[in-house]
């Protein structure tokens, strides 16, 4: 699939490119973002999954880090915030091939582990944390990982901050979740069950479909650690079954294309030249029987009709073009009206009437001020229109390429 994402990659620079001028510039910046980021997600080893361990203070990530180390490598506690920056467990052998990925996105803290070569396993600031930046750093961090693994207790599994915080805002990526009830040996074994099954419940209110609950107890009061084998052969399940990287980036760029969609408001045809060739010959008309402001109101009515309908940065920038209108055509007639002394014999005063308003009098000088006013106001519309349909077309093309993606996916 890595080849496939590659020319999906080209197809949103394309997009963003034609786009530039039409749709609004902070949507534009962030799919360009976005594209930024997945080149360079596929730029480190294709073998590495990043996991994220995420969720609110007291909750255990810390303490299932150090389990999955096997050395206390996090602080742990319940001093509000416990994580305070993100740590990353790498694979030794990845380090440095993973250093500057890692660096890039605020992860300086890297400690090797000697477990599955495919894992870099990083713990995030808890999400309920009472220092901002932290909440920033985890609602940043969370879109560019692989695998989100959820962590939470029997005591804070239906907090309202985690579930209408993180996990329904982003059950987009429901695919690349696994859900963990840490602690459970703080209840009795008989309650653990239908725990899950409550935990269950409320992911399936957020828009989970087939939430996957793992109860662990990472750090039990006494014993070994519980479950931590049965995370770690999920994990790799869910990396070597569902291909987790990847369909991470296809759904990046599935989200990407969907917006861009939107934002264009779809491919609508304005029929500009039939429309734009009426009113302009009944312009002309309206100008030739001296009826000069009515003729350039008109037109710029149309232009304004037009803009309304384009929508987006083109239909400000015909707004604007529309008020320009009038005067505009005004200029068209001083430019192509024959002088006076040109048409022969005339009566003083239809001389003086002539040269004070420019009056299109033959066919020939209508056939003049059309042109022109064609070349002044028509083809500048006519170029704003078609970057508008290169725009949607590149667009609808990336929409189109990432939907044969998704149904090649799932196939």
């Amino acid at each position: 699939m890595r080849d496939a994402l590659v020319e999906l990659l080209d197809k949103v620079d394309i997009a963003v490119a034609e786009s530039r001028g039409v749709l609004e510039a902070s949507r534009l910046d962030e799919a360009a973002h976005v594209a930024a980021e997945t080149r360079l997600r596929l730029s480190y080893p294709e073998s590495i999954v990043l996991i994220a361990l995420a969720g609110g203070t007291g909750s255990g990530k810390s303490s299932l880090l150090n389990a999955i180390a096997g050395e206390e490598v996090a602080l742990t506690g319940g001093v509000r915030p416990m994580t305070v920056k993100p740590l990353a467990l790498v694979p030794a052998a990845a380090r440095e091939s993973l250093r500057g990925y890692l660096e890039a996105h605020g992860i300086e803290d890297l400690v090797d582990h000697d477990g599955p070569s495919w894992m870099c396993l990083i713990d995030l600031p808890d999400n309920d944390s009472v220092e901002v930046d932290h909440r920033l750093q985890v609602e940043t961090l969370l879109p560019r990982v692989d695998l989100v693994v959820w962590v939470t207790d029997p005591e804070k599994y239906r907090d309202a901050s985690l579930h209408r915080g993180f996990i329904r805002p982003l059950n987009v990526y429901q695919r690349q979740f696994l859900f963990v009830l840490n602690q459970i040996d703080r209840i009795e074994p008989e309650d653990v069950g239908p725990l899950v099954g409550d935990m269950t419940e409320a992911l399936v209110e957020d828009g989970i479909g087939t939430p996957e609950v793992i109860p662990m107890a990472a750090q039990p009061t006494a014993g070994p650690p519980i479950g931590v084998e049965s995370l770690l052969q999920r994990l790799d399940e869910r990396r070597r079954i569902r291909q987790a990287v990847h369909r991470k980036l296809l759904t990046d760029l599935a989200s990407v294309a969907s917006h861009l969609v939107v934002t264009s408001s779809g491919a609508r045809g304005v029929e500009f030249e039939r429309r734009w060739g009426t009113g302009l010959e009944e312009a002309v008309g309206l100008a030739a029987a001296g009826k000069v402001a009515e003729a350039g109101h008109d037109l710029g009515s149309l232009v304004g009709i037009i803009a309304e309908e384009a929508q987006g940065e083109t239909g400000d920038r015909l707004r604007d073009f529309a008020e320009e209108v009038p005067s505009l055509f005004h200029r068209c007639m001083s430019e192509t009206a024959l002088h006076p002394e040109e048409r022969g014999p005339m009566s003083l005063r239809d001389r003086l009437r002539r040269r004070s308003r420019r009056l299109p009098e033959t066919s020939l000088e209508q056939e003049r001020l059309e042109a022109e006013a064609n070349r002044v106001i028509g083809d500048p519309i006519r170029d704003l229109l078609a970057q508008r349909g290169r725009a949607h077309a590149a667009i609808a093309d990336l929409a189109l390429s990432v939907g044969h993606l998704e149904r090649r996916d799932r196939n």
